[in-house]
C-alpha cells in the first residue's frame, strides 16, 4: 500500500513526500508496553500485534493492526498518558510510515479534510473498542465464541464465517487460552450448534 492510498489522506492537500517510511522484519518489537508514543504510525505492509502480558507471564493480543491502520493516534492528544498499552510486535515483513506528533498536529490544523478523515477513523476505532469491551463482558468461553460468531455473521451476511486468522489468533482475540477454544468448539460441534474446518466456522442453530 502506498501512503497516499491510506484513507487518512484521502482528498487532502497534505505534502506527504517527506514522511519517513521504514521496513521491519517479522517479530520485531517496534515499541514496548508503557513506552512513550512519539509518532503517528501507519501500517503500509504486514501487520502489527499489540500484545500485553499478565503478571504470570502469559501474553494476549489486545489488537491487530492490519494494512492501512494506524497507532499512536489517541495517545497523541491524551492528558492522562501517552504510553503504549501493550508492546507493538510486527507479524510478517512490515512497512510503517512514521509521522512525528508535532508534524501531524500541524497537518491537522492546516487541512480540514485531513481532520475529518482523522475523526472518522477515530470513531471507527472507538466502535471496535466498544466491541472488545462487550466481548470481555461475556460470562463464559462459549458466550465469547457465540458473540464473535454473531457479530461476524452480521458483517459477512452469511452463517458460514470465514476466518481471517489462525485458531491461536482467534483465541487471543477472544482473550481465552487456545486449548479452551478448541475444547469448546469441539463441544459445540458435537451438540450440533456449529460446524468448522481450518478456514471457517458455520453456525447451524
Amino acid at each position: 500500500m502506498r501512503l497516499e492510498d491510506c484513507q487518512l489522506f484521502h482528498n487532502t492537500r497534505v505534502d506527504i513526500s517527506h514522511i519517513i517510511i521504514q521496513d521491519y522484519p517479522s517479530g520485531y518489537t517496534f515499541a514496548l508496553e508503557a513506552e512513550v508514543s512519539k509518532y503517528l504510525g501507519i501500517v503500509l505492509e504486514g501487520r502489527i500485534l499489540v500484545k500485553a502480558y499478565t503478571l504470570g507471564g502469559n501474553n494476549f493480543t489486545l489488537n491487530v493492526l492490519e494494512k492501512g491502520k494506524f497507532f499512536g493516534d489517541i495517545l497523541m492528544f491524551s492528558n492522562k498518558t501517552n504510553a503504549f498499552p501493550g508492546s507493538l510486535i510486527t507479524q510478517g515483513n512490515t512497512k510503517i510510515a512514521l509521522i512525528p506528533n508535532d508534524v501531524f498536529q500541524k497537518f491537522l490544523f492546516n487541512d480540514n479534510d485531513l481532520l475529518k478523515n482523522f475523526l472518522r477513523l477515530l470513531s471507527n476505532n472507538a466502535y471496535e473498542m466498544s466491541y472488545k469491551s462487550k466481548l470481555l463482558s461475556q460470562d463464559s468461553v462459549r458466550d465469547k465464541i457465540l458473540y464473535f460468531l454473531f457479530q461476524e455473521k452480521r458483517l459477512q451476511k452469511t452463517n458460514k464465517i470465514k476466518l481471517q486468522m489462525t485458531k491461536e489468533e482467534l483465541a487471543n482475540q477472544l482473550f481465552i487460552q487456545r486449548p479452551s477454544l478448541s475444547r469448546e468448539l469441539s463441544k459445540m460441534k458435537k451438540e450440533g450448534i456449529i460446524d468448522y474446518d481450518r478456514y471457517s466456522i458455520t453456525i447451524i442453530k
